[in-house]
């Protein structure tokens, strides 16, 4: 049921991103994008939810850009413990820059820093490009 709902999910997200956009990685942290207004937009990440570790948006402007449901995870295989990609879903809702920050932690060790970190800086209201590194 949950993957029927994940699939579903995609579906209706990729109808909505039209051909402009493709996820956005890790291979993309660092970068800086520039999106239309009203842009939607997902960040996959990969991940072992076995090991008490969690993809969390730690930063952003939710004035600029706005999280669209809650984070979906994927697992890759069907073994317990396998590891996956955790879907982040969001769209541009007003002009202006945020920087988008998704950090890899553990709920119970909430003082330490993120294992990994994604970030992602996004433009909004302009053509639908990365531009830097």
């Amino acid at each position: 049921m949950k993957h029927t709902f994940f699939i579903i999910m995609i579906l209706l997200f990729a109808t909505l991103a039209g051909c402009t956009n493709k996820p956005f990685t890790m291979e993309d942290s660092g970068r800086t994008v520039e999106l239309d207004l009203d842009s939607p937009f997902m960040v996959e990440l990969k991940g072992n939810a076995s090991t008490g570790y969690e993809w969390k948006v730690m930063n952003m402007d939710s004035t600029v850009i706005r999280q669209i449901g809650q984070p979906g995870f994927m697992p890759s295989g069907d073994e317990i413990g396998s590891g996956g990609t955790y879907t982040f879903w969001f769209k541009t809702v007003s002009f202006g820059e945020t920087e988008l920050v998704i950090g890899y932690v553990r709920r119970f060790e909430s003082d330490e820093p993120p294992e990994k970190t994604f970030k992602l800086k996004v433009i909004s209201g302009t053509m639908g490009r990365i531009t830097g590194e």
